[in-house]
């Protein structure tokens, strides 16, 4: 049974698998981290050669600044007597930090040589590093459309919200008016039928003083009768008699 080991992404200390293959890029070598690229990675070991060069540089400053403190020439120098074995001493000291450096040059250079490959891979990967950026341009091209289409549809329900809340404003105010002139029209009927009971009382007071009066009449002249059958029935009495 085969195990099937996914790719890694190409980017330094990155153990992401890379993307799946689409018709644009059928080979990737990075993952979906938008700045895992062919650039990127290229500043990444950028950055990292130039920390390691001014690593080895300080160090080299620390080692010269060491010498400088504990080397004897200077005490051998005062004595005129062992300058001749001093500049054999010097010579093959010389001989020795030559050796030294250029072992150290080698050394450094099988060290630096495996990421001047990886960058020179790099670089030469202009395909992959175009097809990328194309990659990462429609993207962004279609997700721009995306927020055009989005902000046009946001305008234009704001503009039929707008709309209905000017519709509906009008229409309360339609609302308003037609309930003032009712209400305006209300008030003036009850004013009127208000007057028109006022009149009806004030003819009621002045029926009501108008029958007071014919019975007051009315009563005079039942006095008035009584008063003359009275004086009638006297003077049928007298004739009688």
């Amino acid at each position: 049974m085969t195990v099937e080991t996914l790719a890694v992404c190409s980017y330094p200390e990155c153990t992401h698998p890379v993307e799946a293959p689409t018709p644009a890029n059928p080979a990737p070598h990075y993952c979906a981290h938008p700045e895992h690229n062919a650039l990127g990675a290229f500043r990444k070991f950028r950055a990292a050669r130039q920390q390691r060069k001014e690593e080895k540089r300080l160090a080299s400053e620390a080692k010269k600044a060491a010498k400088a403190g504990t080397d004897p020439a200077a005490d051998l120098a005062a004595d005129p007597a062992v300058a001749p074995a001093e500049k054999a001493m010097e010579a093959v000291r010389d001989g020795g930090e030559a050796r030294d450096q250029l072992i150290a040059l080698m050394s450094r250079l099988a060290t630096d040589l495996p990421v001047y490959v990886e960058e020179l891979a790099i670089i030469t990967d202009s395909a992959a590093a175009e097809t990328r950026i194309e990659t990462v341009t429609k993207a962004a091209a279609q997700r721009t459309l995306a927020a055009e289409q989005r902000t046009a549809l946001a305008e234009e329900a704001a503009e039929t919200a707008i709309a209905e809340l000017d519709e509906a404003k009008q229409g309360f105010k339609e609302e308003t008016e037609r309930i003032r002139r009712e209400t305006a029209q209300q008030v003036a009927d009850a004013e009127f039928v208000r007057a028109e009971l006022e009149r009806c009382r004030e003819r009621v007071c002045q029926l009501e003083e108008r029958l007071d009066t014919v019975r007051e009449e009315a009563d005079t002249a039942r006095r008035e009768r009584g008063d003359l059958a009275l004086e009638i029935e006297r003077h049928r009495v007298a004739h009688k008699a």
